[in-house]
């Protein structure tokens, strides 16, 4: 395996510090104002049963965070954020795979973390949740 690093996982209590800090990056990059209520899953089977690591249902943000890197879960959390923002603004906000919506989704995601990882280099260094 390439770059193999050695370190401690990083715990859900260290994740919930770094999750509060990006999301207040996150909801004046998505214009939102409101808390917007989201559940962290650890539960290895949720993304396994629904094939995604998040979603949002009835307005609620579901994010699986067990063995995934810290990054990859604010991707999640920035995705999310954008359907949330699709539906407040009153667009269809469609999961399938090539919607508009969805690649929407994706592409400002990607662009939020492309900023937000500029801003915290620190967090490339961490391991995942275990």
């Amino acid at each position: 395996m390439i770059g193999k690093r050695k370190g401690r996982p990083t715990t859900r209590i260290q994740f919930e510090t770094i999750l509060k800090r990006f999301l207040g990056f996150l909801k004046k990059e998505v214009r939102i104002t409101q808390d917007i209520p989201f559940v962290l899953i650890d539960d290895a089977d949720f993304s396994k049963n629904r094939r995604t690591f998040g979603l949002m249902y009835d307005g609620i943000i579901y994010v699986s965070i067990i063995n995934r890197h810290p990054i990859d879960i604010l991707r999640t959390f920035a995705h999310e954020f954008i359907h949330y923002k699709q539906m407040i603004d009153g667009k269809k906000a469609s999961s399938h795979a090539g919607s508009v919506a969805e690649n929407q989704a994706n592409a400002k995601a990607g662009e939020i973390m492309r900023k937000y990882g500029q801003l915290h280099p620190e967090l490339f260094d961490l391991m995942p949740i275990r």
